[in-house]
């Protein structure tokens, strides 16, 4: 019927880690009901049909460990014109690819380390933390490390993969 079940975890294009709640039929559509795991969030109705383009699994350990080298090698490279630069952050949040959401994750992380040199706006911030906080989500489901944990674990994974 359908690659998920229900209770799996997984990731919404736009609100992230999520989990598949249930299973519906609406006018002769088959719908998956999923509940992204922010608070107050409301159920969100993603087609069979079209559910590989809006909801995926949770990376696998290995998918997570490419990834992390991929982080490791990109550096800080931030567009001085504030308009190009935020179109440019929006089209990677919107594509819900997880290596546009990685690279938006590891520009803030090379920001955060060396702010030199970089101005940014709070729209900005916004959207490198959104990147951020959806990434790291998955990188701590995927690697059963808790929340408050992964950055540190990345840091440390990414120093034991050199």
């Amino acid at each position: 019927m359908s690659k998920f079940k229900i209770n799996d975890e997984v990731m919404h294009c736009r609100d992230g880690l999520a989990i598949v709640i249930g299973i519906t039929e609406m006018g002769g559509k088959h719908y998956f009901l999923v509940r992204a795991n922010r608070s107050d969030a409301e159920t969100i109705y993603v087609p069979f049909d079209s559910s590989n383009n809006i909801i995926r699994p949770i990376m696998a350990i290995e998918e997570a460990d490419e990834l992390l080298k991929k982080i490791s090698i990109i550096e800080k490279d931030f567009n001085p014109n504030t308009k190009q630069r935020r179109d440019a952050f929006k089209r990677r949040l919107g594509s819900g690819d997880v290596e546009d959401i990685a690279y938006l994750f590891a520009q803030y992380r090379t920001y955060k380390r060396d702010p030199e040199g970089v101005k940014l706006g709070a729209a900005d911030i916004d959207m490198l933390d959104y990147a951020s906080n959806f990434i790291l989500d998955e990188f701590a489901t995927c690697y059963k490390v808790k929340r408050d944990e992964i950055y540190n674990f990345i840091d440390a994974r990414i120093k034991s993969m050199k």
